[in-house]
Parts: C-alpha cells; sequence; structure tokens
C-alpha cells in the first residue's frame, strides 16, 4: 500500500484548515460567497486515496468547522462524508487525471455537501432546535449554485498540484 505524504498529514491538515476556513477564508469571498476549503480538501483526499479516508477526514474536517465556526455540532461532518463518498468515485474507475473528474468531484460533492447541510437544518429547524428558517430555492440559487462554481473553479487551480500528487494503489 503506498502512502503519499499528504495522507499522514490530512488530520492536521483538515483541523489547521478548519480553522482558517471560520476565521480567515472569509477574506476570499467573492459576490458574498466564501470557498469551502475543508470540503474542497476533502474532494482532495477522496480523489487520491478513496472513500474509506475521505469519509473519516470529513468527520474530521466537519467537526473542525463546527467547533471553530459554532455550527450545530455534526452537521458538517456528515454533510462531509456524504461528499466524499461522492468524490470517492473518482478514486479508480474513472481516473483522477480525467479533467473531468475532480471538476465534476468539486461540483457534485459542493452540491452534496450543502444539499446534507440544508437537509440537516432544515430537520433541526423543524424539531424547534434551530431558530431560522431557510428559504430553500433562494439558498440554493443565490449560494449553493455560486459556492458550487467558486469551489470549482478551485479546483481547476489546483490541478496541477493535485495531477503531482501520489496516490494510493488500493483498488
Amino acid at each position: 500500500m503506498n502512502r503519499g505524504g499528504l495522507y499522514y498529514l490530512m488530520i492536521p491538515l483538515l483541523l489547521f484548515t478548519s480553522l482558517l476556513q471560520s476565521t480567515t477564508a472569509a477574506r476570499l469571498k467573492i459576490a458574498g460567497i466564501k470557498p469551502d476549503l475543508v470540503l474542497l480538501l476533502v474532494i482532495v483526499g477522496a480523489l487520491l486515496y478513496g472513500g474509506r479516508p475521505g469519509i473519516l477526514w470529513g468527520f474530521i474536517g466537519g467537526l473542525g468547522l463546527d467547533i471553530f465556526s459554532g455550527g450545530p455540532l455534526g452537521a458538517s461532518s456528515l454533510a462531509l462524508m456524504a461528499a466524499a463518498m461522492v468524490a470517492s468515485v473518482g478514486h479508480r474507475p474513472l481516473f483522477r487525471f480525467n479533467i473531468f473528474v475532480p471538476l465534476g468531484a468539486a461540483a457534485l460533492g459542493t452540491f452534496v455537501y450543502a444539499s446534507v447541510y440544508l437537509l440537516i437544518l432544515g430537520i433541526l429547524n423543524t424539531a424547534g432546535l434551530f431558530e431560522r428558517s431557510l428559504p430553500l430555492f433562494e439558498t440554493m440559487r443565490d449560494i449553493v449554485l455560486p459556492a458550487t462554481l467558486y469551489n470549482t473553479a478551485l479546483m481547476l487551480l489546483a490541478l496541477p498540484v493535485l495531477n503531482r500528487m501520489p496516490e494510493s494503489q488500493d483498488v
């Protein structure tokens, strides 16, 4: 089993990125949308090393996001784990060196992440545990779609680095 350097650095990197996203990522806003750095890191990890590590990293990165941002504990973890499962499809069968695989993983991963997170917030709102209601259509149009485009553009910029990273040899 060939594990690259990123594999062993992922947990501290995710926790640092969670802190960075919760504090300074607001400076990277474009049209009111900030990048999902932890999500992109989890997607890259799932593409390089597969679903099992990706799901674990999604759980850890989500806990970091929820702790540093004050969101409902576990909501980001569940959403990131779902995004890692979707992105891990590109680990072996679709081959990540095809430009459409990482871009599709970023786009679909962002959409799945946001959808699961919004579903959790809706459930918490219905149960009376979350005080805000979010208009679903407007949230998808004004936040999720632009975030999907932003994260996909960032993945495009990250492709030269991603394609140089060693991947696991697991099938």
